[in-house]
């Protein structure tokens, strides 16, 4: 009964425009306002958060916004663009590929797909487009490659999915890159083949490389080596163990400060403040909306709603195949509309366990599916990103993209279907 009242508002609410946050918040509030306190008080509510406050991954997910957006600020992106164009440089399809590998290398680094879309989109698209290549094709592949910085580490969506389900987030990690730079060798071989038809201006291609090349490798390696680093820095920690996930993102941060306001000198501590404060603003909504689902998975636990649910689940779908291909269907079609994943995580991360699911894969599954759903119409973040950077419509790249956003889906879905092809990654 407290369920169901719990969820009607909490829809209603959604339908109505609120936030993620509002709506859970006062989904938990009013029930308990206008019974007076009789189905559960204002004391459970606090207790629920607070049991949800304090976990590590909470203070991973800040580090890791913070730190991608000193990056962001710090124009390691640009170091970044300059080596692989030195290094491809010779290659036919030379910009096209950089372009795509600096969209997949940022978001080794920042972790947060609408970060690439937007610091990748805003350097490489015009240069693309200056260069005669399809402005709509490549608009649609930076953004795919872009989402993905939600799934190789340090993945947002993998730290969410663990602050509610209570997984191990380095292992999980480990899974999602397998997953994620498989979708990024798919967009790769894409791009090779879309160019062997679009060839762009092959002259104007080679004469900046030879003007790039007059810099220097030494020049060129010199200034890119340290946003080269990052990643190695960062993921070679948490895969080694060196580090734990809360470790390498402390280590993230410090790191990107120092070279942005030390080496490259492209921040001040006025610009760090202001990207820092930028952060701390990304930080608060989301820490709230995974206080409020870890509260919802106490609120289950008090009315044996998880158990109903899955009792229900698991009389409809009867195979763990079944069940994954059910997760990865509503899974993509709530992205369509909003990101589920504080609602949808409480309730299924039990079932799958109780199908003999391995967690890690099935949460790097499910991570991957929330990443990749920024590029579904009609609300996905990443087609509005893109659009005016494009100078096209919304709907445009939508439809252009959703070819690539089933590929992806489709790798997502194998890797899920089969998890020993993931599974040693870890194990």
């Amino acid at each position: 009964m407290i369920g169901t009242i719990f969820g009607v508002f909490f829809v209603v609410l959604l339908i109505l425009g609120f936030s993620m946050v509002s709506a859970y918040g006062a989904a938990f509030v009013i029930p308990s306002f206008l019974s007076g306190g009789g189905l559960y008080g204002m004391e459970d509510i606090v207790g629920w958060l607070t049991n949800a406050a304090g976990k590590t991954t909470y203070v991973a997910i800040a580090l890791f916004v913070v730190s991608g957006n000193v990056m962001s600020q710090g124009q390691l992106t640009e170091k970044i663009f300059d080596v692989f164009r030195y290094m491809f440089g010779k290659f036919r399809s030379c910009i096209p590929l950089v372009a795509v590998l600096t969209a997949i290398f940022y978001g080794m680094i920042s972790g947060s797909g609408m970060a690439v879309v937007a610091a990748v989109g805003a350097m490489v698209l015009p240069v693309l487009i200056e260069y005669g290549y399809d402005r709509l094709f490549f608009a649609c592949m930076i953004a795919a490659a872009g989402s993905l910085g939600q799934l190789i580490p340090p993945s947002s969506a993998i730290l969410q999915y663990c602050a509610m389900a209570g997984t191990d987030e380095g292992d999980m990690f480990k899974v999602g890159a397998v997953i994620g730079l498989t979708c990024a060798a798919a967009l790769i071989i894409i791009t090779l083949l879309h160019c062997r038809k679009d060839p762009g201006d092959q002259e104007k291609l080679k004469s900046s490389y030879e003007q790039l090349k007059k810099d220097g490798f030494g020049k060129v390696f010199g200034q890119g080596i340290w946003g080269l680093l990052s990643p190695a820095i960062i993921l070679g920690g948490i895969f080694t163990e060196i580090l734990t996930v809360v470790e390498a993102a402390a280590v993230a941060v410090v790191y990107a400060c120092v070279v942005s306001l030390f080496i490259y000198k492209s921040l001040d501590l006025k610009g760090l403040w202001y990207a820092i404060v930028g952060s701390v603003k990304n930080v608060a909504s989301v820490a709230m909306m995974l206080a409020f689902a870890v509260a919802f998975s106490n609120l289950m636990d008090v009315v044996n709603g998880g158990e109903i649910i899955g009792n229900a689940i698991t009389s409809i779908l009867t195979s763990p195949t079944a069940f994954i291909l059910a997760s990865v269907v509503v899974m993509s079609i709530g992205m369509m509309f909003m990101n589920p994943i504080a609602i949808i995580v409480p309730i299924v991360a039990p079932i799958a366990a109780s199908f003999g699911i391995d967690p890690m894969v099935y949460g790097a599954g499910m991570a991957g599916i929330v990443a990749i759903g920024s590029l579904t119409p009609p609300f996905g973040v990443s087609l509005y990103i893109m659009a005016p950077i494009a100078k096209v419509d919304p709907f445009a790249i939508a439809k252009k993209i959703l070819p690539l956003w089933g590929i992806m889906t489709l790798i997502i879905a194998i890797y899920m279907l089969f998890p020993q092809l993931s599974m040693w990654a870890y194990k």
